[in-house]
């Protein structure tokens, strides 16, 4: 099952049963389901509870009990979409002023009078994001979003959102407005909100691990290039000795140069903290780094007089 999936079963499974919050959800669903007008009152989804929490609504909060056609189709890559639909457009129009709405008003918008309470808007949002929502699973991205045809109702939702919640961004995608959050705390918000609280779980551990994995990852690099940047410079610091060795020997170096050198080329994987630690007079890092830079000029000098 995926997480889309589970998302909208568990908003489903926590559905009302107060009347009042019955009532919210099912405005949230039919109002941003494929059509909610005179000419169609329809949805179509890949969710079945959906579907069938469509028609069981209108049947037992509205009345309408003999129009409402329900079908299924598998599609090509073998997900079922399940459809429902008010055949009647006299019960098209009974369900549109049952929530206040004149069949002939031509942009839609979200009529608070049905929404008495916090918790009654709530509902609805869950019942728009059963119609509408839909959410990526979390180990691939975070992204939640509703996406409507019209304006006026993706920009009342935000509106409607902006107390309680982080409003969600607004965007076009071909001919439908999308209401979405990038954030994993907002969408975690969000899914709490709408009734989902083991979502919001599932996902806020998915999000703990894969910042845990992150920072693991940034270190192991960090350590890894430091790694490479030691061995790199060591390397260079014994080509310098060895230039040195070859063109004059060791005992043409003063006393604490020739002791860094012999050290160096005999540990080539020390750090320069563990070179200093190991001569006779203990010397810092940069008194180390100071005494390399200085068989490095000499080096240098010889290489120039060839």
């Amino acid at each position: 099952m995926s997480f889309a999936h589970q998302l909208k079963q568990e908003i489903y499974e926590a559905r009302p049963t107060e009347r009042e919050l019955r009532l919210a959800q099912a405005y949230g669903l039919l109002l941003f389901s494929k059509g909610f007008s005179r000419s169609s009152v329809s949805i179509q989804t890949e969710h079945e509870q959906t579907a069938r929490l469509f028609c069981s609504e209108i049947i037992d909060l509205i009345g309408i009990k003999t129009s409402i056609l329900y079908s299924e189709f598998e599609k090509k890559n073998g997900s079922t979409v399940f459809t429902a639909a008010v055949e009647a457009e006299e019960d098209r129009e009974n369900i549109l002023r049952f929530f206040g709405h004149d069949p002939d008003e031509l942009s839609l918008r979200i009529h608070e009078k049905n929404l008495h309470s916090e918790r009654a808007a709530a509902a609805f949002v869950a019942g728009a994001y059963l119609a509408c929502g839909n959410v990526t699973d979390p180990q691939k991205d975070y992204h939640l979003e509703f996406v409507t045809p019209h304006r006026g109702l993706c920009r009342d939702l935000i509106g409607l959102l902006s107390g309680p919640l982080e409003p969600p961004r607004m965007t076009t995608r071909r001919s439908s407005c999308v209401a979405y959050l990038k954030e994993s705390e907002a969408i975690e918000d969000m899914m709490t909100y709408m009734g989902a609280p083991k979502c919001a779980l599932a996902m806020m551990e998915i999000s703990i691990y894969k910042d845990m994995r992150n920072k693991v990852n940034r270190v192991t690099n960090c350590e890894t290039a430091n790694i490479e940047k030691t061995v790199t410079a060591a390397a260079a610091q014994c080509e310098d000795i060895r230039t040195i060795i070859a063109a004059r020997g060791l005992e043409s170096l003063p006393d604490e140069l020739r002791e860094i050198a012999e050290l160096r080329v005999q540990n080539p994987d020390m750090s320069l903290r563990e070179l200093g630690e190991a001569l006779s007079e203990p010397l810092s890092r940069s008194g180390v780094n100071h005494r390399l830079k200085r068989l490095s000029a000499i080096a240098d000098q010889i290489r120039g007089t060839k």
